[in-house]
């Protein structure tokens, strides 16, 4: 949470938190920040407020966080800009020397962010090479202050969290009932003009769907069938037709547009009627995943319900990442992550991640099993996110229906 951050930096001895401004989208920057839109440089010094500074035309924005701002102007910039016109990295030297004199900083500073790795590497050396009298850097730990720190989200993220899940949860289920007044023409799937009705043409559907709710598909949800079902990342071919009684993994991950809280969620559908096999199948994860939420309980190594899911599909002949680690069928992936500002964030539920990796409070997570065979045809995940209360309370943050077969009306 936003309130461990001063901790956890007197823990590491971290004197100041700085994030450079940049073009590119930034979740640490929009976690500091509360979400601002705004290209502000942050610097956040121990037992202090973070700063924000920011050109004239976003001081506004930047004043919706609640945090002190300031104008880059403050830094001489105008002087600066002249001074060292057309040397890019002496116009960054020497604002950060005005930032740093300005703002007292010294010690060891941890600069974050996801600015292009290039100019992240010269920024840093010029740094080492001009202010290592005052500024030390600091290297963080594998998992880093900020991702501890946003791992459990507070009342604030938890309230945005459960309205992406509901958004979320609507279009996915405006989707469903959208495909249910649908016909089939032989095993094709057709619309009331009795024009096929393609992987494509749901995908706008959803969008649409999406952008009333003012959600975004920002990273591209999967819409996959058949064998592209059974390939758990396949995103789907927009021109195939849908066709009955074939797998569809649905995986929707959408956010707020302009950024914010993910949410992330998979239903497996099959049109018109599900095979014998799909249905026991289907059956089969849907008792993993049921079994996984009754498990997950505060202070348990997060690597045990995959160890449980494991398990349940190698006890019904089906390998697993865990006893066959590079096969493509059966169970084939982790069981789930953590999401927030990023889709996959901490923790991990591979049955490879430490036992020291333990549920927390204010964990917010996905659990998703799956089974994949696309030499057969077919593939099934179910995926809902979750919150993990102080109580130990798992809040379900997904509504959608979970019936597999959707019904059709012949032509």
């Amino acid at each position: 949470m936003r309130a461990d951050i001063d901790r956890l930096m007197e823990e590491r001895g971290v004197d100041c938190i700085f994030v450079r401004a940049a073009e590119t989208e930034d979740t640490d920057r929009q976690y500091l920040t509360r979400g601002i839109h705004a290209n502000a440089t942050v610097v956040k010094k121990r037992g202090e407020d973070p700063i924000l500074i920011v050109s004239g035309m976003e001081i506004d924005e930047a004043k919706k966080s609640g945090y002190p701002v300031m104008n880059m102007f403050d830094f001489d910039l105008a002087n600066i800009w002249r001074e060292h016109a057309g040397d890019g990295m002496a116009i960054q030297r020497e604002f950060f020397r005005a930032i740093i004199e300005k703002l007292d900083i010294h010690g060891r500073v941890a600069f974050y962010g996801t600015a292009p790795v290039m100019s992240t590497f010269k920024f840093t050396k010029m740094v080492q090479e001009h202010f290592s009298d005052r500024i030390e850097l600091f290297e963080d730990e594998d998992v880093t202050i900020l991702t501890h720190a946003r791992r459990s989200k507070d009342e604030e993220e938890l309230a945005l969290l459960r309205e992406s899940g509901r958004r979320a949860s609507l279009a996915m289920t405006r989707t469903r009932e959208w495909l249910s007044t649908l016909h089939t023409d032989g095993e094709i799937v057709v619309d009331a003009e009795n024009k096929p009705v393609t992987i494509g043409d749901v995908k706008r559907y959803v969008r649409l769907r999406l952008m009333e709710l003012d959600m975004e598909d920002s990273e591209g949800m999967i819409f996959a069938m058949g064998r592209d079902a059974g390939v758990p990342h396949s995103r789907g071919e927009a021109d195939q037709v849908l066709k009955t009684g074939q797998t569809i993994v649905f995986d929707l991950f959408p956010r707020p547009i302009g950024g914010g809280y993910y949410h992330d969620m998979t239903r497996t559908w099959s049109l018109g009627y599900a095979t014998p096999e799909v249905q026991a199948a289907y059956d089969l994860v849907m008792h993993a995943f049921t079994q996984s939420l009754e498990a997950l309980t505060l202070g348990k190594p997060t690597n045990t319900l995959q160890h449980l899911v494991c398990d349940i599909f190698e006890a019904y002949g089906h390998p697993t990442s865990r006893s066959q680690p590079a096969t493509s069928s059966g169970y084939t992936h982790s069981l789930g992550h953590g999401i927030g500002l990023d889709v996959h964030e901490a923790p991990n539920m591979s049955h490879l991640t430490p036992d020291h990796v333990v549920f927390q409070v204010g964990d917010v997570l996905t659990i998703e099993p799956g089974l994949y065979y696309p030499e057969k045809g077919w593939g099934i995940r179910v995926e809902d996110t979750v919150y993990l209360h102080e109580s130990g309370q798992v809040e379900n943050l997904t509504d959608c229906s979970y019936e597999l077969v959707i019904p059709l009306n012949e032509k």
